[in-house]
């Protein structure tokens, strides 16, 4: 895929991901066209890689539309993130390198900066810093199968924009695990990090099953 097209697809998927096109919206070719000045194929060449990513559904003679997700689709994806996710955190433990575990720290300081800044759009930033230090414990984790089965499921736009749900309290007591699971990784405490996950993934699970379902934009 060519650069027009990469770029288009960087753009729709943070759209996506972080609420500003609605599931169900409609994403017309002719007006993402127009958008970024750009011919039919590179945005085709998008919209089918984020049909791939399960961001978008393509439909014969309709076009293509933002994924719904439903009640139903966030309790499977968490039950099975609850039984990737705290083994990796356990492995990680296990096998994480010194750099990883500077890494891993650093994004703990920029999402504690983030959320006392609180800029207009901290809520988005802290998601995308949330989704880089998931993606990170998975790396420490030093299994490829694994990181590409969980790494998959993390993208879920509603995992990637559990943030926008969370109360105050929620909000600090997910900064507090990510700090607590860093400390168990640098310890080497494996049984103490997969604990930290479990009540992580149990405090996201929470949350998004008592908001209200996002508004879907119906179609015509």
């Amino acid at each position: 895929m060519g650069r027009p097209a990469d770029a288009i697809y960087l753009a729709l998927k943070s759209s996506i991901q972080t609420g500003r096109l609605a599931p169900g919206e409609h994403l017309v070719e002719e007006n993402l066209r127009a958008q970024y000045g750009v011919s039919r194929t590179p945005v085709r060449n998008a919209l089918r890689r984020l049909s791939e990513d399960g961001l978008v559904t393509i439909e014969t003679n309709r076009g293509a539309f933002v994924a719904s997700w439903t009640d139903s689709d966030a309790t499977e994806v968490m039950a099975i993130r609850s039984m990737l996710e705290p083994y990796a955190a356990q492995r990680a433990a296990e096998r994480r390198t010194d750099s990883q575990l500077t890494e891993l720290y650093a994004l703990c300081d920029r999402m504690e900066a983030c959320a006392t800044e609180q800029a207009s759009d901290f809520r988005d930033e802290l998601a995308h810093s949330n989704h880089e230090f998931h993606l990170l414990v998975l790396q420490c984790a030093a299994s490829p199968r694994l990181y590409s089965i969980a790494a998959n499921l993390a993208r879920a736009p509603m995992m990637l924009g559990s943030f926008q749900l969370y109360n105050s309290h929620q909000l600090g007591r997910s900064l507090q695990d990510h700090r607590e699971l860093t400390n168990a990784i640098a310890l080497r405490d494996a049984a103490a990090a997969r604990a930290v996950m479990e009540a992580h993934l149990r405090l996201s699970y929470l949350a998004l099953t008592a908001a209200p379902a996002p508004p879907q934009c119906q179609r015509g």
